[in-house]
């Protein structure tokens, strides 16, 4: 989450973000309300890293409430951006679960790999199927990687996660890659 992200949803939720670095003695947790600090932070016991706990979104804007769809559906859209970052920052742990719910929805580890991110998201028939890809140019400072489903991979509906400058884009291509000439030549080449 770039910090315009984190910044712009303390308007519209209460956000609580506890901290600790690898050699700091403990934690620190702050929390935000309106885009406000509530607080100074205060010292905490945490684990080592970041977690921030996003709740009661929207509380104070009550047409943009009315307006979600139902929870279900607005969770699933959440679950669907997280994981999406997850496989893209493999070596940060993320997780999501509901409110009063123990076991996490989405849950990556901070030793995992992109592979292993794509397999905890998108199950084991995806990972195994993976062939990586990648190119650089220094002339004009460019540099791509990714991975691309192989010939054996076949499914009705194409997923392609694009990142640029470690931010997701989101494409009607992949929503309408079946139904395009691009969509038809690709075949059973999938992206991810």
């Amino acid at each position: 989450m770039a910090f315009e992200a984190l910044a712009s949803i303390s308007h519209v939720a209460h956000v609580t973000i506890t901290t600790k670095t690898a050699d700091g003695k403990c934690a620190y947790r702050a929390s935000y309300s309106d885009g406000k600090l509530k607080a100074p932070p205060k010292p905490c016991a945490g684990n080592q890293g970041t977690q921030i706990t996003v709740e009661d979104l929207f509380y104070n804007i009550a047409t943009r409430r009315k307006a979600l769809k139902n929870p279900s559906e607005e969770y699933g859209k959440i679950l669907e951006v997280v994981g999406r970052y997850s496989i893209h920052n493999a070596g940060i742990s993320f997780s999501v679960k509901k409110q009063g719910e123990t076991v996490a929805d989405v849950r990556t580890l901070p030793n995992a790999s992109t592979v292993d991110n794509i397999r905890s998201i998108f199950g084991n028939a995806v990972s195994r199927e993976l062939i990586e890809i990648g190119c650089e140019d220094k002339t004009l400072a460019f540099k791509m990687n990714g991975y691309i489903s192989n010939a054996n991979y076949s499914v009705k509906k194409c997923i392609f996660l694009l990142f640029i400058n470690r931010k997701l884009k989101r494409t009607t291509w992949e929503i309408h890659s079946q139904e395009t000439p691009t969509g038809n030549f690709m075949g059973p080449w999938k992206n991810f």
